[in-house]
């Protein structure tokens, strides 16, 4: 069955499609749902929200989230611009258990899981969302993308994962490091690219592997065929790694062109990165035969 997104009768009355805009921030009419998740959570209680101190009922876990985010107030009553870091911490630093099995018990916080204010935030279209791995908040990205960043994680070996995982979360997390998104998808695409490439080298860098392919371009063959149903040229893939090495300004300090990475460019290279680890893991990049 085909799902039709719900449109408020003020919008149908006018013709008007479903509001896809994202909500920033906290806005008056979500802060209370996600106030109520914070005070079961951390409190392990289905109870009304109460206004506690420390010394006055607070759990362990409340207590921890207060000093995680440093504030001395009751963690589910924070002013709306701290919300969003309290409830990040709690998802990240949360006991949650997901369903074992096909089970669907979420113990030992059986008050609240991650999923349940992913929800919340889905239908307020919120412009964060709860992140795969239950770590902590994101922004919200088109699904079909999240998704393709996603298998690109879980198809390549762990150390490119992990960089890729990294890089992620850097570009798209609560506290963006454009810099640090920008190296960390750089890593990921060396850990496969070198490792395929330039093996016996055990100094090699992208940039090292962008100039084989570009000089040695008659040993490799790209998987999508040339116009003329020949061997596919690796141009594509060596213009993709110039791209993501050469844009790299934060690399090194004290010269003329470094600076520090824009969170647009840290974006771009972060799916510029996800592309290419999917594409040499999946083998479109491959010695010509003989």
């Amino acid at each position: 069955m085909t799902h039709t997104p719900w449109v408020p009768l003020s919008r149908r009355a006018a013709g008007l499609g479903p509001d896809t805009a994202l909500v920033e921030g906290v806005p008056d009419w979500l802060c209370r749902p996600l106030q109520l998740w914070l005070f079961h959570v951390l409190q392990y209680t289905d109870g009304p929200i109460q206004q506690l101190g420390y010394g006055h009922n607070l759990t362990p876990f409340s207590e921890e989230i207060m000093v995680r985010v440093r504030t001395k107030t009751s963690p589910w009553l924070t002013e709306a611009d701290e919300l969003l870091d309290v409830l990040d911490a709690t998802v990240h630093w949360g006991d949650f258990l997901r369903p074992a099995d096909g089970g669907n018990s979420y113990r030992p916080n059986a008050y609240g899981t991650p999923d349940d204010l992913e929800q919340l935030l889905a239908n307020a279209n919120s412009a964060w969302r709860v992140n795969a791995s239950w770590t902590g908040l994101e922004r919200r990205i088109d699904a079909t993308v999240t998704a393709a960043v996603a298998e690109a994680v879980r198809s390549a070996d762990a150390e490119a994962a992990g960089y890729l995982a990294a890089a992620w979360d850097a570009a798209y997390g609560r506290h963006p490091d454009p810099d640090k998104a920008y190296s960390e998808a750089v890593k990921a695409v060396e850990a496969v690219a070198c490792a395929l490439v330039l093996p016996a080298n055990g100094n090699a860098t992208l940039g090292t592997v962008r100039t084989h392919l570009r000089d040695a371009s008659t040993k490799w063959e790209f998987a999508l065929p040339a116009r003329d149903g020949t061997a596919g040229s690796v141009t594509p893939v060596v213009e993709m790694l110039t791209a993501i090495w050469e844009g790299q300004r934060s690399r090194h300090a004290g010269t003329a062109s470094s600076r520090r990475q824009t969170q647009a460019e840290a974006e771009a290279a972060v799916h510029l990165a996800a592309t290419l680890v999917q594409w040499l893991t999946a083998g479109v990049l491959c010695r010509r035969t003989p």
